[in-house]
């Protein structure tokens, strides 16, 4: 599936690469960019992002919660 190396950027600091911190508004910015132009659905990329975020041992409350964040910001151009 398309789009799966911009998926860290939108959670991932450079500067902390450890860190998952708050979704980023502004880096995310290029990952729907990527995933319209691709086709994606939300569900695509719902399901990279979860397994994104799994991968990096979030916990399933912090990937709900995630996922709650990038919803409004990514569901309605995905659809």
């Amino acid at each position: 599936m398309a789009c799966e190396d911009l998926v860290a950027p939108c959670f991932m600091d450079e500067q902390a690469p450890l860190a998952v911190p708050e979704l980023n508004r502004e880096r995310t910015l290029r990952y729907l960019e990527c995933c319209y132009r691709h086709g994606l659905s939300w569900e695509d990329a719902q399901e990279q992002m979860r397994e994104f975020l799994h991968q990096r041992g979030v916990p399933h409350q912090g990937i709900v919660r995630q996922l709650a964040l990038a919803k409004p910001l990514l569901q309605p151009w995905l659809d």
